[in-house]
């Protein structure tokens, strides 16, 4: 096939461009129309690539929802006493505070500790460099929850699990450079203005889930192991 015969696309390119498409040599017109061709989308895309950003599930906005996903990793061991205290010295070296202990259910669960920033080097919740830029740059926390559960070989497993919550406040309307002041001073008016547009109550902040920490929750196994 001659990419240069007259009336084709190379020839109108070549000619448009001013070289005379004698002068063009094939393999550069050749390179130029898969240039062209290349950039053309063909063929059916990833849907993901075409939804907007907040077409997500209501669900994931839920603790349930990330901590019924199964947990990656655990940490086992014949002595239930052991693996439970074992956990405990984790959780509390880590910088976490106990919030409700099932001695029964074998479930330890931590209140929502904000996450580290990056000059608070004494706390250890952060694992990845991602993450710490994260929580430096907004407001994060996250929350752990370990169940113990006996095993089918008579060993006791726990599970952690660790759901990291983003902090969300209400924009505020500036009109004038006077009132930069009270940009983090919501009223009863912004309230207002915010449920009018949203078509429903709106909180001034709030706290909601966004991801598990895997990272974490595999950092917990591994000090729980050096522990037992």
């Amino acid at each position: 096939m001659n990419l240069l015969r007259k009336g084709s696309f190379a020839f109108r390119v070549s000619h448009a461009l001013g070289t005379g498409w004698k002068s063009v040599s094939r393999a550069g017109v050749l390179a130029m129309v898969i240039l062209i061709a290349g950039g053309c989308i063909v063929g059916k895309q990833n849907p993901a690539a075409t939804q907007p950003a907040t077409a997500i599930d209501p669900k994931s906005n839920e603790w349930d929802y990330w901590f019924n996903k199964p947990a990656i990793t655990e940490v086992s061991s014949p002595d239930f006493d052991k693996l439970w205290n074992a956990c405990r010295e984790t959780l509390i070296a880590d910088g976490f505070t106990i919030d409700r202990t099932d001695y029964r259910d074998g479930v330890i669960t931590t209140q929502s500790m904000v996450s580290k920033q990056f000059y608070e080097v004494w706390k250890s919740d952060v694992v990845t460099v991602y993450d710490l830029a994260q929580s430096s740059l907004g407001t994060m926390r996250r929350t752990v929850r370990i169940s113990i559960s006996r095993g089918e070989d008579g060993k006791f497993h726990a599970a952690p699990k660790v759901v990291v919550d983003r902090y969300s406040l209400l924009a505020k309307r500036i009109t004038s450079v006077a009132q930069y002041r009270s940009v983090f001073a919501i009223t009863n008016q912004d309230l207002r203005i915010s449920e009018e547009e949203e078509g429903s109550p709106v909180a001034a902040a709030y706290w909601y889930p966004v991801a598990r920490d895997y990272n974490l929750e595999k950092q917990i196994v591994s000090a729980t192991k050096s522990r037992l």
